[in-house]
């Protein structure tokens, strides 16, 4: 079962919701490491970022639900 958020009286899957919030993480880091010029040591550019969004990915997921309970709504 996925866990659903309740925005506004919607009911709307956590998928999309953790997906946009790593989505605007993993550019807010990408512009960092440009800013420190961290990409002068990585061989693929794009697959680094591609790994590091799937991580933020994974870390929205499993970090976000236990800090807004109240939004969340698991289906029995």
């Amino acid at each position: 079962m996925s866990a659903e958020y309740i925005l506004g009286g919607i009911y709307i899957d956590a998928a999309p919701v953790h997906g946009c919030i790593a989505l605007l993480i993993a550019l807010l880091l990408h512009r960092l490491l440009i800013a420190i010029r961290f990409y002068r040591f990585v061989w693929h550019p794009v697959l680094f970022d591609t790994a590091m969004f799937v991580l933020v990915w994974a870390m929205v997921t499993l970090w976000l639900p236990p800090l807004v309970p109240s939004l969340l709504h698991s289906p029995l």
